[in-house]
């Protein structure tokens, strides 16, 4: 497809979730006391190592890839001085504004409506780069070069991204029904050319794969936490590397 072709699907799937979306924002949608990103990164099975790779944020100029429908922007703001975010969605960018309203963390954060292709931001900008399911939505030839650019030297960049090598898992995440599955789009989850590709610029670049049998989790209900699951992944992953490939979620960790 091309980029124009993408960009209409996407920004029509995203708009039609913002616009449901919107009708249920009330106050459940509100943080509770304690809530914030590195609280989000602690509980998340997919979340691997983000905490401690990013460190301390609180004097930090953050982008974050992709705002969906705001929940990480209003984390984010809760442990950031300043969050500049973007999506291709403007009832996206909707939604995130009104949810960070009602968290009252609109002061710090600047939506913006945006291609991940073509960004509107001076080259060495962000002090940090953050992005949840978003890369794979983008085309790394130019994506990739826009993500170096935007950063600052010492800066880094990390992305929670869905793998697609697992042809169960692409069976189902196609054709069958399952807890708060979203509607597909344009987006193609990543295989290895792709990762490899989306750190070939940057001074130092690793990943690590994460949720095999712990996809569970998210086919049975996000609330639900299989601590078995979770322990037997870590010793398959580390002693059947073969395995890997296989898994749901891989996280990209970058320096400039």
């Amino acid at each position: 497809m091309s980029l124009k072709s993408i960009y209409q699907v996407e920004k029509g799937k995203w708009n039609e979730l913002a616009k449901k979306k919107e009708k249920r924002i009330i106050e459940n949608e509100l943080l509770k006391p304690g809530e914030d990103f590195y609280a989000f990164n602690r509980i998340s099975a997919t979340h691997v190592g983000v905490n401690e790779f990013l460190g301390d944020l609180s004097d930090k100029h953050v982008l974050e890839y992709g705002c969906g429908l705001g929940q990480m922007s209003s984390l984010l703001a809760k442990d950031c001085p300043k969050v500049t975010t973007f999506d291709i969605s403007k009832d996206s960018i909707h939604v995130t504004k009104k949810r960070a309203q009602l968290n009252e963390v609109d002061d710090k954060i600047e939506p913006v409506v945006s291609a991940g292709e073509n960004l509107p931001f001076a080259t060495e900008s962000f002090d940090i780069i953050f992005g949840k399911a978003i890369l794979h939505h983008l085309n790394v030839s130019y994506g990739g070069e826009e993500l170096y650019r935007v950063l600052k030297p010492g800066g880094k960049a990390v992305f929670v991204e869905p793998m697609g090598m697992n042809p169960v898992l692409n069976f189902a995440r196609d054709h069958l029904p399952y807890f708060s599955k979203n509607p597909r789009g344009a987006d193609s989850p990543l295989i290895y050319d792709e990762i490899y590709a989306w750190g070939r610029c940057f001074r130092k670049f690793r990943f690590q794969e994460v949720q095999l049998l712990g996809m569970l989790e998210r086919i049975l209900g996000r609330k639900l936490k299989l601590k078995f699951a979770r322990k037997l992944d870590a010793f398959l992953l580390r002693h059947m590397p073969f395995l890997r490939k296989y898994c749901r979620y891989v996280v990209l960790y970058m320096e400039k």
